[in-house]
């Protein structure tokens, strides 16, 4: 949105309008667009060319002007229409009038114009000076022949008039005008022979360079083949040292550079056995069972021993399949939902896993929070004297599920399963067990 015009602008626009200051510089100074400060200029009466608006009958004499012969200037076209040279040259540009006049025709008049010569001075005659009279006593004593030949000289020695020549500026401007283009030709010759030399010079430095170019790839794709050959000839005689070398050794010196372990009366190249290095078995850690108090041990820090540099050891048996350390050697249960494994693992270590992972990552992580939270519930209450029946087969079943990996909670008359399944009555527990493999009796 634009800004109201102040006092102090206007001012300003005044002032600098009066000491014909630019209007974009002065729009530059109040900060205001330049169209806006030609207009508000017009509007207080300061601007100092006003809005000409072209018609059509401007728009015919200034074609007729441009197209005249002689061709005439951008000056006097726009003298002829009462214009600027910039209103006429803008206007030309947007009619596509700029190539229309013959340039050189526009030269030589401009040069024509230039080279007018001066006026010349009015010729002024001098007064003739006629023989001073002899006197009369000379005159009358002098012979009638003699009177005659004095005065004879006397007339001829008086100058005729001098007429000068009449001057015609036509010839004049003809011959000034062959005079300049002569020059002009020899200039333009001069100048052609030059840049042609100059061309010549630099195709000539390029074919050159070209060449110089040229030769260096030669030398370096010589060198580069010299130097391959030279590698490979002194390759090949190590190659053939060393198959003879390879040809001679013994098969157990074979097989020590190779690395590999050879049995006597073997090739070196079948694959040995795997060494077998029993390590020492982690002490099963067993689950709470219920009702039964377990308490926590405490660990002995050790000092970690560097772990002894591993011999190879060959042997003819075959040696079972090393146990994965930390696998507990009791049979897992399988759950018979998704197939995952619920493998009962230290309370302690579970609760700390909980606590480092606010939220479980799977089913599996759920499963085991629910199980240590049970444990450590049952193993409280067994460490303060109580101790946990079960008095039916329904608590035994629910048991067996939670083993098997379900989320079984008690709600009023009927239990939750995975926090998502309602099962009202026993009858609907069993039938949901007996689904599952789980039987009443199998479970008591």
């Amino acid at each position: 949105m634009n800004r109201v015009w102040t006092e102090e602008e206007l001012d300003i626009l005044r002032r600098d309008r009066a000491a014909k200051v630019p209007v974009p510089v002065t729009a530059a100074k109040l900060g205001r667009p330049v169209p806006a400060t030609y207009a508000r200029a017009r509007q207080i009466g300061t601007l100092v060319q006003p809005h000409q608006p072209w018609d059509d009958a401007g728009v015919t004499r200034l074609r007729e002007l441009v197209s005249a012969d002689p061709p005439m200037t951008d000056r006097r076209i726009a003298e002829e229409l009462g214009r600027t040279i910039t209103q006429i040259r803008w206007k030309m540009q947007d009619l596509g009038l700029i190539g229309v006049r013959d340039l050189s025709k526009l030269a030589k008049n401009t040069a024509s114009e230039m080279a007018r010569p001066k006026a010349a001075k009015p010729l002024t005659r001098k007064p003739v000076h006629h023989a001073k009279p002899a006197p009369q006593e000379r005159i009358s004593a002098m012979p009638a022949g003699e009177r005659a030949r004095a005065a004879a000289p006397a007339l001829a020695a008086v100058p005729a008039p001098m007429i000068p020549a009449p001057i015609d500026p036509r010839a004049a401007l003809k011959r000034a005008l062959k005079r300049l283009e002569a020059t002009l030709a020899e200039r333009l010759k001069s100048l052609v022979s030059e840049a042609e030399a100059g061309m010549v010079r630099a195709a000539m430095d390029a074919i050159a360079e070209k060449r110089r170019i040229d030769q260096r790839l030669a030398d370096l794709g010589k060198r580069i083949a010299d130097a391959q050959a030279e590698r490979i000839a002194k390759a090949e005689p190590m190659k053939v040292e060393a198959k003879m070398a390879e040809a001679a050794a013994p098969p157990k010196r074979k097989a020590k550079d190779v690395g590999l372990p050879v049995r006597d009366g073997k090739s070196p190249l079948e694959k040995p056995k795997r060494a077998v290095v029993k390590p020492a078995l982690k002490k099963a850690v067993v689950p709470a069972a219920q009702g039964v108090s377990q308490a926590a041990v405490p660990r002995q820090m050790q000092t970690p021993a560097s772990p002894p540099t591993p011999k190879i050891v060959v042997v003819e048996t075959p040696v079972a399949a090393r146990p994965e350390p930390g696998a507990d050697s009791t049979p897992t249960q399988v759950s018979g939902r998704g197939g995952w494994k619920s493998v009962r693992r230290d309370p302690a270590r579970v609760m700390a896993q909980a606590k480092a992972r606010a939220k479980p990552a799977n089913r599996a992580d759920a499963v085991d929070l629910a199980q240590a939270a049970q444990a450590a519930i049952e193993r409280f209450i067994a460490e303060r004297g109580v101790t946990k029946t079960e008095t039916n087969g329904i608590q035994t079943l629910v048991s067996r599920l939670q083993a098997r990996g379900y989320i079984v909670v008690q709600d009023g008359d009927g239990w939750v399963i995975d926090q998502r399944r309602r099962i009202d009555g026993e009858s609907a527990l069993i039938a949901f067990a007996e689904a599952r493999g789980i039987s009443l009796d199998v479970a008591a």
